[in-house]
């Protein structure tokens, strides 16, 4: 819901904006694709003792890194200026799970830590272009700005039958990190003026972080990076 009302209130701002007629600005309507990578995973001594109890040592992480594939939407409004465009993009990406697999034999159980993370950022992207044939050209660019994660996480004791029944404990939080892409691509010209754009980016979401959670200390941190395919249509304005 938090995102959902950002997204209203940035279109909202956009839309006097979108209202200038000149031949060098432009509105574009992007979606995109992406592997999400979640590495670094740590819980810095907060979840198990760190004893070595039989096979395990007490609350050493099965993985340190975990991915996903997600997608998202979003808007742009940028101007032109000779070979390069300067550009304000909203873009809301769909949910991205991080999961977390934790053996706690000093409990007698495993931990699992599940969290699904609704992410939605607002950048400004500087694009160099250059021709690549009459309605072809090349782009690369860079992008820096602030994304807004919200979290919804599971903190999970498994039940171990006869011994102790499973146990729930859940948490929400959000948080806004600074974030910046690199970015490369092509597009070609629809017409007069139309533009269809597909471009690769690799963009740093910056630091992750959840916990601790009701009744139990265990806190979990990463860093969060995506390489995604953006497809966009732009239409001058």
């Amino acid at each position: 819901m938090r995102t959902s009302l950002r997204a209203i209130a940035i279109v909202a701002l956009m839309i006097p904006s979108v209202t200038v007629q000149a031949d060098d600005w432009y509105f574009a309507f992007k979606t995109s694709v992406a592997v999400s990578t979640i590495d670094d995973i740590t819980h810095k001594g907060t979840i198990g003792t760190g004893a070595q109890i039989g096979n395990d040592i007490d609350g050493k992480l099965r993985d340190t890194e975990d991915d996903d594939v997600t997608a998202g939407i979003g808007l742009a409004l940028g101007r032109t200026f000779g070979a390069w465009a300067i550009e304000a993009d909203y873009h809301w990406r769909y949910r991205t799970d991080w999961d977390a697999s934790i053996p706690t034999p000093s409990i007698q159980t495993m931990t699992n830590l599940h969290t699904n993370i609704e992410s939605s950022a607002l950048m400004l992207n500087a694009i160099r272009s250059g021709a690549l044939g009459e309605k072809w050209r090349w782009q690369i660019g860079i992008g820096a700005g602030m994304t807004f994660h919200d979290f919804e996480s599971d903190y999970i004791e498994r039940e171990v039958p006869g011994v102790r029944p499973q146990m729930r404990f859940s948490d929400e939080d959000s948080s806004t990190e600074f974030t910046w892409s690199v970015l490369g691509g092509v597009s070609r010209a629809l017409g007069e003026a139309w533009r269809f754009n597909l471009r690769y980016h690799y963009t740093d979401f910056g630091d992750l972080e959840v916990g601790p959670y009701p009744s139990r200390p265990g806190r979990l941190f990463a860093e969060y990076s995506a390489h995604e395919i953006y497809a966009s249509l732009e239409r001058d304005l």
